[in-house]
């Protein structure tokens, strides 16, 4: 498999934001951790406003804060509409977008407004909408045979002429300001109000200095939808939204389309890019429109499974929300928008119990950090999906190697989300002053779901690396020594399933004496009765399954450019992503049982799926060096498949997931004895083989193997790539949960 070089991999978009003069920006490594503001559920509500909104924040492309701008971004901003609103930090930091925090069996209604002035963006945003581009953002690089000269190398490259090839709309990178929120984790409906990334929610009109539609008629038009939602659940059709709502968004969305800009001109949008028409459509035929123009609610229950009526409940845990505008996802996404989602439950309760302060405990309780790590940037590197090319630094909720304090012998719970759009982050171990001994943490949750005690102890034992794809998160306890120091938190970043790399450091652990030690020091759990208790609907999956079926991603090589380096290409199943296609059909109230293949040779591609968490059962990596030593039982035989399979079981309790990094592919170049040409090549591996120029080479597919539970929910929603480059140009595929198969009262026998 062969990638672009660095050099090209290197250049970014040629749409550069303007920086600003007035701001002093700070980038600084090593300042105070921030916290994000939350909006906390009352009275079992969870009710704010997710504004998606722009400023200029203090970024730098440099780990060590060189270079740094002031420069205009998009992220989210939030309040509660519960209590007095609270103005954002002006920090000028690009933190993350607010905390929401709720309780399990709670209501969320929240309001999302897209208020971006897109005047600040003329240069990145919608330029295909505009006409200015056929819709992917495009970026150019010197010619090989004449530095003078620049070649077109995204989407389409032209050096080749009439048989180059690239990528095309939708599947390719393009800063969009549509926007819309997906709730990662959220067993919802993902349909209407609930967890739709179907949706297109557009900025809101600029009349003047006046925002249409204004925050006041926003505000009363959800509210009335909240108490019916509250009341009767979420609408199930476009009918049960407020008239005014429907009435106010057919006017605007009118409005856009006559007078959206088009190659310079209003009033001459194409017919094919008007907006109102599309929504019209789909409302004539009983579905819900996916266009809205400023605003948009969300009102959906997190099941509680105690109370019945469902058969898989919210698992409480650390969740997350971001942007998911198919195209622009991991530019959204390294832009800021993304937030916390922390939901409670009888987790959270189990483990405060543990640690309250009580006269045996003095200065005890449980102090959480709710760690968001980052890579930041203001354009996206159009071609940084390639696991060689350089990526952004890591940060943590905005700040590079911020500092976290704790006390000596404390235990803090870190809530820690990998919200890269790009990079696996291991969590490697903690150095500090030599002769001291330093933190260690016990992982207690996997992707906002509790580890069962018996995986508490296993994969939760002390210090046990932990390694997070794009899209994971871990909770941990973490426990500082008895001794003041500085100690760094190590991390190994890459996009591999063997982490590969120098260790870096991520944060800093400041720990220092105050006048209340804590008495006795806090330790970690170890007895079962004091571990939170796991749910009945987080026991292990069992058959029967309805059925089983496979997925294939593959990285494939794209046109030859320069020096034999291609565009590669990222698929599931041999294609790219059709939104017109449903690709995988579930009947609603059905187990399956899934094995995901992943057939490139260097990327585990992190799989993701909406709605359902899935429990993973077995794995094989056949770069595990057991697996590639011909001397070792566990080799993978590259000409016997029957060996290519793990040779040490997982055991159950199983692991609940929502992202899980494929294990990656291994080639192996065959030799001229066994075949030089695919049709004489052995028949049981021909479909993993390829042959070119009398030289044939296996792929030997890594995989994994999960189980879920399609159930509570139907509708359409998506799984993915969780290296958002990926996604964005197409290894994405729909998929729809339909109602449980029909039967007849006939008879056929």
């Amino acid at each position: 498999m062969r990638f672009m070089t660095s050099a090209v991999v290197a250049l970014t978009t040629v749409f550069a934001l303007v920086p600003a003069g007035a701001q002093q920006p700070d980038c600084s490594p090593g300042r105070p951790l921030l916290s994000m503001p939350e909006i906390e559920s009352k009275d079992g509500k969870l009710q704010g406003v997710v504004l998606l909104g722009d400023e200029k924040r203090s970024l730098s492309e440099d780990a060590s804060g060189a270079g740094c701008e002031s420069l205009d971004l998009r992220f989210f901003q939030g309040w509660s509409t519960q209590e007095p609103r609270e103005e954002w930090p002006s920090t000028g930091d690009p933190i993350p977008g607010p905390t929401l925090r709720a309780k399990v069996g709670d209501l969320v209604q929240l309001t999302f407004l897209n208020q971006i002035d897109l005047s600040k963006f003329s240069n990145t945003l919608d330029l295909g909408e505009q006409g200015k581009t056929d819709g992917c953002d495009s970026a150019r690089a010197p010619h090989p045979d004449d530095p003078e000269e620049s070649v077109l190398i995204y989407p389409r490259i032209e050096l080749d002429g009439p048989d180059a090839q690239g990528d095309e709309y939708p599947n390719c990178l393009h800063g969009s300001s549509t926007a819309n929120i997906h709730f990662h984790g959220i067993h919802s409906t993902p349909s209407t109000t609930g967890d739709n990334v179907l949706l297109f929610i557009r900025p809101a009109l600029r009349v003047g200095a006046e925002l249409l539609p204004d925050d006041a008629f926003v505000e009363k038009q959800f509210a009335e939808l909240f108490d019916r939602c509250a009341a009767d659940g979420p609408p199930e059709s476009w009918e049960q939204m407020p008239a005014g709502w429907q009435a106010e968004q057919k006017k605007l969305l009118e409005t856009y389309d006559r007078t959206a800009p088009y190659k310079g001109e209003i009033g001459a949008l194409p017919a094919a890019l008007r907006l109102w028409p599309k929504n019209e459509a789909r409302l004539s035929q009983g579905l819900w429109p996916q266009y809205s123009i400023g605003a948009y609610p969300h009102c959906f229950p997190l099941p509680d499974y105690d109370r019945g009526g469902v058969k898989m409940g919210q698992a409480p845990g650390t969740h997350w929300y971001h942007a998911h505008k198919h195209g622009s996802t991991a530019l959204n996404v390294t832009n800021g928008m993304t937030g916390a989602f922390v939901i409670e439950g009888g987790y959270d309760d189990a483990l405060r119990e543990f640690y309250k302060e009580t006269p045996e405990h003095e200065n005890w309780g449980l102090e959480e950090q709710v760690l968001m790590i980052q890579q930041l940037q203001a354009s996206l590197n159009l071609l940084s999906g390639n696991p060689d090319a350089s990526a952004p630094p890591l940060s943590v909720n905005g700040r590079l190697r911020p500092v976290v304090r704790m006390k000596p012998n404390q235990v803090q719970l870190w809530r820690v989300i990998n919200a890269a759009p790009r990079s696996f982050v291991q969590l490697y171990g903690f150095t500090g002053p030599e002769g001291q001994d330093l933190p260690e943490w016990r992982q207690t949750a996997q992707d906002g779901v509790q580890l069962a005690y018996e995986n508490y102890e296993r994969i939760g034992a002390p210090d046990a690396r932990i390694n997070l794809a794009s899209g994971n998160r871990a909770d941990l306890l973490v426990k500082a020594p008895d001794e003041e120091g500085v100690y760094e938190l190590q991390i190994v970043e890459s996009v591999r399933d063997i982490p590969t790399g120098d260790p870096k450091t991520l944060l800093t652990v400041r720990v220092e004496a105050d006048d209340e030690p804590i008495d006795p020091p806090m330790d970690f759990i170890e007895a079962e009765a004091d571990f939170p208790a796991q749910p009945e609907f987080l026991a292990d999956i069992t058959g029967p399954y309805y059925l089983r079926r496979g997925l294939y991603f593959n990285t494939v090589p794209g046109t030859v450019y320069g020096q034999g380096k291609g565009l590669p290409h990222h698929q599931i199943d041999g294609k790219l992503f059709e939104g017109h296609d449903v690709d995988q059909t579930m009947y609603l109230d059905t187990v399956e049982e899934w094995t995901v293949y992943n057939l490139t040779p260097n990327i585990a591609h992190p799989f993701h799926i909406h709605v359902n968490p899935f429990q993973v059962v077995e794995v094989f990596q056949p770069n595990d060096p057991a697996a590639a030593n011909k001397n070792h039982r566990c080799y993978a035989d590259p000409l016997r498949p029957e060996t290519w399979k793990p040779c040490e079981r997982l055991e159950p309790p199983y692991v609940w997931w929502d992202v899980f990094g494929i294990p990656t592919g291994r080639e192996e170049d065959l030799p001229a004895t066994v075949c030089t040409e695919l049709d004489r090549c052995p028949v049981e591996i021909r479909q993993y083989t390829s042959c070119e120029d009398g030289e044939c080479t296996v792929t030997i597919p890594g995989y994994f193997k999960m189980r879920s539970r399609f159930v509570d929910y139907t509708g359409q929603f998506v799984i993915h790539c969780h290296i958002l480059g990926h996604e964005d140009r197409g290894m994405m595929q729909l998929v729809e949960v339909v109602p449980t198969k029909s039967k007849t009262p006939y008879e056929h026998h």
